[in-house]
């Protein structure tokens, strides 16, 4: 049986369990340390689940690789596309069951210098709820996801982090500025609320980039890695979906480069009851006015 998509002033998405043919999550009480990956080896490891191969999409991926273009890292370099709406890209993750804090450290760049060409290439974190859609099944209104990326957004040049929201293919998104070069991205998930975390020293204290409140009844995401670019190339026209999403445009010029350096997953630190009465009564997390140094006392280093 399909999820169910309640439509209105609150859209959220039901889905208590994976998709048909996918492989059961780790068990809620797990550590999740077993999905960690220092890509230190010379292949991506098994465990990860491309989304294009899961669903029968397209490949929109130009190049991807362990260790061969930066050693230790691994590297993705995407053909034009997006995460927004309704609109696709490369995306890489594994299956969460429950609560998580997921961390990378990446580098979004030019093949040819320290800030990737053009506009919106950005890279970073996802978490999706799983909507058990194929490439032949597809519909619209369907997707329901956060991520934290950094890249270029808006302004040719000038680097930026970018935290979206996405309910029901509505998308709402932040652009703010970020140094270039290596940063730490970090989605923590308790209960109803998500965080978007940032920081450029790795010694230094996270930001919070942005708090999302959904009451998402589903236990299971999708979490990892994404990455995308537009082609100066590419000639507007009208947002078409159901075309782009099954069509990939190899002959436009892209120059957008993603290193992951490592990314790493845990349980949160604070541990919410998960009846929805105290979720949307009485969870800490979730007050609006609840202070930065609050929450980064709350999740921890």
């Amino acid at each position: 049986m399909k999820p169910v998509v309640l439509l209105g002033f609150s859209a959220f998405l039901i889905a208590s369990a994976p998709a048909s043919g996918q492989v059961t999550p780790p068990d809620p009480n797990s550590a999740l340390i077993e999905l960690s990956d220092e890509f230190d080896g010379p292949s991506l490891d098994s465990k990860w689940v491309r989304f294009d191969k899961e669903f029968g999409w397209p490949d929109k991926l130009k190049s991807i690789d362990v260790g061969r273009t930066v050693q230790g890292a691994l590297n993705l370099q995407p053909y034009d596309s997006a995460w927004v709406r309704d609109v696709q890209a490369p995306f890489l993750f594994q299956r969460i069951h429950g609560d998580f804090d997921v961390r990378a450290r990446v580098r979004v760049r030019s093949g040819k210098g320290p800030i990737a060409a053009g506009t919106w290439s950005l890279g970073g974190l996802m978490a999706r709820v799983p909507n058990g859609l194929t490439e032949k099944d597809w519909e619209p209104r369907r997707e329901n996801w956060h991520f934290i990326t950094t890249g270029v957004g808006l302004e040719p040049g000038e680097p930026r982090i970018e935290t979206k929201g996405t309910y029901n293919s509505y998308s709402s998104l932040k652009l703010r500025p970020v140094e270039p070069g290596w940063v730490e991205l970090r989605l923590v998930r308790v209960g109803m609320t998500l965080f978007a975390l940032a920081r450029t020293d790795p010694n230094g204290s996270w930001e919070v980039r942005d708090r999302f409140y959904r009451m998402e009844p589903s236990p299971f995401m999708q979490v990892g890695l994404i990455a995308y670019t537009t082609s100066p190339d590419a000639k507007p026209v009208p947002e078409n979906a159901a075309v782009s999403n099954r069509s990939v445009e190899r002959s436009l010029p892209v120059d957008m480069v993603m290193d992951v350096d490592w990314i790493r997953f845990s349980r949160p630190a604070p541990k919410i009851e998960k009846a929805w009465q105290m979720q949307v009564q009485a969870h800490p997390l979730a007050d609006p006015n609840l202070a930065e140094a609050e929450i980064l006392k709350a999740l921890g280093a």
